[in-house]
């Protein structure tokens, strides 16, 4: 499995120079190969390798593995460009990609040797405590990011092999929803009503910082900046590592399968929730937080899990009424 961490690049004065140039010169490198590939009308890295390798050793000084790099991703974002038919990408020098070859960490050490133009530039990271636990782990590629405060940030791959459920353990179903973010077959609830309370109060504050438009109201907006995502965030991690924590070792996760459910029609009251209901990121989390501690995620069709008792299997409308056996709904 694969996992990203964030380390703070501490860099020495004299370092962070050669880095500013270095990204200066990959986005140029990268803008200029775009425009090759519009020009040639090509975007298989190979044959466009021919036509802008020596290009840009020589009008951008870059070394040989980032003339590479930059070509290699140049022609990626072309072509997802035309697929999507979304206008020609360009580079802004926010970062830099550094594969196997052109970069290498050490995360027991807290170093990596990154190349420059000015030739390999070995620097120390700042890993945060909890990172530090993947440090056994093994390093793949990485991403140099200089980010809106000024510190360049360090984004590794890290890569371990995926512990496998056999499906032995507990199996527990959860059901996904508005009212209640997930309801489990053992009887949890996670109502959603204090957490979309609080998403509707973001929305109306935006709104009307947004519409008084003075320097303070923009000054607000900028404080509050992400605020409403990182809410979000911590909600679906709380849920996800106790659903999993629930399941134990070689336990099964039973989700519906919500593919497509924001194209289906909705009554215009629900187009809002619909629209901020993060259930896929919920999804993603216990997929990943299961292939850590060996917990599968399995799919269901959605359709009457919100009605269907777990107990005696009995189909009616709303959820937690009593059915005639005497159980009541639950996921």
């Amino acid at each position: 499995m694969l996992k990203t961490i964030q380390t703070v690049v501490e860099e020495l004065p004299g370092q962070r120079a050669m880095l500013d140039d270095t990204l200066s010169a990959m986005s140029d490198a990268m803008n200029f190969a775009v425009s090759s590939c519009y020009e040639h009308e090509e975007t298989n890295a190979f044959r466009m390798h021919h036509f802008n390798y020596s290009a840009l050793r020589s009008k951008f000084s870059l070394p040989a593995q980032l003339a590479v790099v930059a070509n290699k991703y140049a022609c990626s974002s072309v072509k997802g460009a035309i697929k999507r038919k979304a206008p020609r990408p360009k580079f802004s020098g926010k970062s830099i990609h550094y594969d196997a070859r052109s970069s290498k960490v050490d995360l027991v050490k807290k170093t990596a040797s990154l190349l420059t133009k000015g030739g390999r530039l070995k620097v120390k990271l700042n890993i945060p405590e909890y990172f530090r636990k993947f440090s056994d782990w093994k390093t793949k590629e990485s991403n140099l990011v200089k980010c809106r405060d000024g510190k360049f940030r360090l984004m590794i791959a890290i890569e371990r092999p995926t512990i496998k459920s056999n499906g032995t353990g507990k199996v527990i179903g959860v059901d996904r929803g508005i009212n209640n973010i997930i309801a489990t077959s053992e009887g949890w609830l996670y109502e959603g009503h204090d957490v979309f309370s609080r998403k509707q109060r973001y929305v109306l504050l935006r709104a009307g910082l947004q519409s008084k438009g003075t320097r303070s109201a923009k000054r607000h907006l900028v404080r509050m900046r992400g605020g409403e995502k990182r809410f979000m965030r911590d909600v679906n991690h709380c849920i996800s590592r106790t659903l999993i924590g629930s399941a134990g070792l070689n336990g099964v996760l039973v989700l519906e399968n919500l593919k497509g459910i924001r194209a289906a029609r909705h009554r215009h009251g629900q187009n809002w929730l619909f629209s901020n209901w993060a259930f896929y990121q919920l999804e993603s989390f216990l997929a990943y937080k299961g292939e850590e501690t060996g917990v599968a995620v399995e799919f269901v069709p959605a359709r009457d899990t919100s009605k269907t008792c777990s107990i005696c299997g009995s189909i009616k409308k709303g959820q937690g009424k009593a059915l005639p056996s005497g159980a009541k709904h639950a996921a």
